[in-house]
């Protein structure tokens, strides 16, 4: 018989374990929605992969921060083609 002890821990382990199960085919570089404003101080860029929902262009900025953008926007086609140049 399962004590009180073991039923929350056994709980815990099932969730755990399908969250780890999900996450195995999920991508990790996935954006979920685009920067509404251009980006200044842009130190690189790449593409999200294709099995993504949402296509987009991902600016690292010199801090280090990662935005989402639209690769439709001219800024966006613009910002690539500058960096490319270097």
């Amino acid at each position: 018989m399962l004590t009180a002890r073991m039923v929350p821990l056994l709980v815990l382990l099932l969730i755990f374990s399908l969250h780890c199960a999900a996450a195995h085919f999920t991508p990790t570089e996935c954006c979920f929605e685009y920067a509404q404003k251009p980006i200044r101080h842009i130190q690189s860029f790449y593409e999200t992969p294709s099995n993504c929902p949402l296509h987009a262009v991902v600016f690292v900025a010199a801090t280090g921060a990662e935005v989402c953008t639209n690769p439709r926007k001219p800024w966006v086609k613009k910002a690539m083609k500058k960096l490319q140049r270097k």
